[in-house]
């Protein structure tokens, strides 16, 4: 498979992940809050808290464990 053809494959994996996660924290904002306002809110605290917890397996994902960089 051509290096394009590898890039296109991660890139949809990723977005699906992100989509899956995305409608699990509006999920979890239905379950947690009562009203529309209480809900948009939680569904955003969900889903920055999703983003920054995926951000940050991505990056030690790609870390040296050894440090030499």
């Amino acid at each position: 498979m051509s290096a394009h053809g590898t890039g296109l494959l991660e890139r949809a994996g990723t977005v699906t992940a992100r989509g899956l996660v995305s409608g699990f924290a509006v999920y979890l904002a239905s379950r947690v809050a009562d009203g529309f306002t209480a809900e948009l809110a939680a569904t955003v605290f969900f889903a920055v808290v999703f983003a920054g917890l995926w951000e940050l397996i991505h990056r030690l994902s790609r870390r040296d464990p050894y440090g030499d960089e």
